[in-house]
C-alpha cells in the first residue's frame, strides 16, 4: 500500500506541476468562427439578400428584348388577299424605360436594403452567440481543467498524510484506527479526483460539438481583467439598446416592413414607360415582301379597378408594421433583461471572491497550524483530515466562482454587442458590398 500511493504520489505532483503548451480563447473563438455552421448559414442568408438588392435595382434600368420567329402563314381577306400561303418571318427588338412607377421600384430597393441591413445584424447576431457559446465550452473545459488540478493536488495531501500515518503507526505512534481513517480519506479523495476527470471529460466533449475541433490539451487562462465593461448597469443597458445586434435586427426590419407598404401603394398610381419597337418582317398578312416599322411610344397604364385588392394589400403591410414593431419593443425587453442578469451574476460574484479568497487564506493557515500541532500531538488525525477537505472545498469554490464570473462579463459583453470587438475577432468576410451593407447595419444602430 505504502509504494503504490508513494508512486501515486510522485505521479500526481507530476501532473500538478504546469502546463505545457497553450491555447488562447481568443484563438478558439477566431480560428472557428467562420466554420460554424450556424454562421455559414447567416452569412449566406446576408449573401442572397445583397443579391435581391441588385436585383430590385434592376427597375431602375431599361429592359432590352428581342424576337425572332419563322414559320406558316395562311390567309384569306374578303377584301383583298385571299387563299395565300407564305413563309412568314418576324425579328423584332423591344426596349422599354420605366419613368414612373407609383415608386414601386425605389420601395423595393429600400426595402430590400432595410432587409440587408437586418441579415448583417443577424449574421453578426449569430456570430457573437457563437463566440459566447464557444467561450462558455472553452471555460468549461478551463474550469473542469482546474478542478482536477486541485483534486489531483488533495489526493497527493492525503497521500502524504497517509504515508505520515503509516510510519507513525509501524512505530507504535498511531493505532490501527487512524490508518483505517486515513484510508477511508484517501479513498474519498480518489473518488473525488476520478469525477472530476470524469467531468473534464464530458467538458471536452460538449466542446467538440461546439467548436467542431477537440478542446485544446493545455487551455490558457482567460484574462478577463482585459475586457473593457460598462461602468454602471444604465450605461450597459443603453449600450445594449444602442449597439446590440438584436436591436439593430428588429429596427431594420421595421424599415423593411415600412418600405413594403410604400411599395404597395404604388398599385393606387398609374404607371408610364417609354417604349422603342423595331420591327423586320417577311411576307407578313398575305403580302410577300419586307414589311419593317419603328414606334417610339410613351404609354400610361393605370388600373381601375381589380376587386380591392390593392386596398387589402395596403392594409396587411400596415398590420406587418405594427408587428415588427411590437417584436422590436419585445427585443428591447430581451436585452434590458440578458444585460441586467449578466450585470447582477458579476455584481454579486466580485463580492463573493472577495470572502472566498479569505476563506481560502484561513483555511490554508488552518490546516498548517493544525499539522503543526498535529505533529506534536495537539491536534487528532480527524482534525487535519478535516481541514484539508476544507481547503479542497475552499479552493473548489474560488475556482468556481471566477470562472463564473469571466461568463458574466462575456455575458454583459455580448448583451451590449460588444464581446466581438472585445476578444478582437473580426466579422467573417462578406464581401465588397457586403461590407458597405454592414456600415449602413452598424451606422443605423
Amino acid at each position: 500500500m505504502k509504494f503504490r500511493y508513494s508512486m501515486l504520489a510522485l505521479a500526481l505532483s507530476a501532473g500538478v506541476a504546469g502546463w505545457s503548451s497553450a491555447a488562447t480563447l481568443q484563438d478558439v473563438v477566431a480560428d472557428n468562427i467562420e466554420q460554424n455552421p450556424e454562421v455559414q448559414r447567416a452569412l449566406q442568408n446576408y449573401a442572397a439578400v445583397i443579391q435581391e438588392i441588385r436585383q430590385a435595382r434592376a427597375g431602375y434600368y431599361p429592359t432590352l428584348d428581342a424576337t425572332i420567329g419563322y414559320g406558316y402563314e395562311w390567309t384569306d381577306k374578303e377584301n383583298g388577299t385571299q387563299d395565300t400561303e407564305l413563309d412568314r418571318r418576324e425579328a423584332r427588338l423591344n426596349l422599354n424605360q420605366m419613368i414612373f412607377d407609383g415608386f414601386a421600384t425605389s420601395s423595393e430597393v429600400k426595402r430590400h436594403e432595410a432587409r440587408a441591413a437586418s441579415r448583417a445584424s443577424s449574421l453578426k447576431d449569430t456570430a457573437q452567440r457563437y463566440a459566447l457559446e464557444a467561450s462558455r465550452a472553452y471555460m468549461e473545459v478551463l474550469r473542469r481543467d482546474q478542478l482536477l488540478t486541485l483534486a489531483k493536488e488533495s489526493l497527493y495531501n492525503h497521500v502524504t498524510i497517509y504515508d505520515q500515518i503509516k510510519r507513525r503507526s509501524e512505530s507504535g505512534m498511531d493505532s490501527l484506527a487512524s490508518i483505517q481513517q486515513a484510508e477511508g480519506r484517501l479513498a474519498l479523495s480518489e473518488v473525488n479526483m476520478l469525477a472530476a476527470e470524469n467531468n473534464l471529460r464530458d467538458a471536452r466533449a460538449s466542446y467538440l460539438r461546439v467548436v467542431g475541433q477537440p478542446a485544446p490539451e493545455n487551455p490558457e487562462p482567460f484574462k478577463a481583467a482585459d475586457l473593457s465593461l460598462p461602468a454602471s448597469l444604465e450605461e450597459a443597458i443603453a449600450r445594449g439598446l444602442e449597439n446590440q445586434p438584436v436591436a439593430g435586427v428588429a429596427q431594420f426590419d421595421v424599415e423593411a416592413a415600412v418600405a413594403q407598404r410604400d411599395a404597395a401603394k404604388s398599385a393606387m398610381y398609374p404607371r408610364l414607360d417609354f417604349e422603342v419597337e423595331r420591327r423586320w418582317d417577311n411576307n407578313i398578312d398575305g403580302v410577300e415582301g419586307d414589311d419593317e416599322d419603328l414606334t417610339a411610344m410613351l404609354r400610361l397604364r393605370y388600373n381601375l379597378f381589380n376587386g380591392g385588392a390593392d386596398k387589402a394589400r395596403i392594409r396587411q403591410t400596415e398590420h406587418q408594421i405594427g408587428e415588427a414593431q411590437a417584436i422590436q419593443r419585445d427585443a428591447e425587453r430581451q436585452i434590458r433583461e440578458s444585460v441586467e442578469l449578466a450585470w447582477n451574476a458579476h455584481e454579486i460574484l466580485t463580492r463573493q471572491m472577495e470572502y472566498l479568497e479569505r476563506h481560502v487564506v484561513s483555511s490554508q493557515d488552518t490546516r498548517d497550524s493544525y499539522k503543526k500541532q498535529f505533529d506534536i500531538g495537539q491536534r487528532s488525525l480527524l482534525d487535519l483530515l478535516d481541514t484539508e477537505n476544507e481547503v479542497f472545498s475552499a479552493k473548489n469554490q474560488l475556482a468556481e466562482a471566477r470562472v463564473d464570473d469571466q461568463i458574466a462579463q462575456l455575458r454583459i459583453l455580448t448583451g451590449t454587442g460588444d464581446l466581438l470587438e472585445a476578444l478582437n475577432i473580426p466579422l467573417p468576410d462578406v464581401g465588397e458590398q457586403g461590407a458597405a451593407q454592414q456600415e449602413v447595419a452598424d451606422s443605423g444602430q
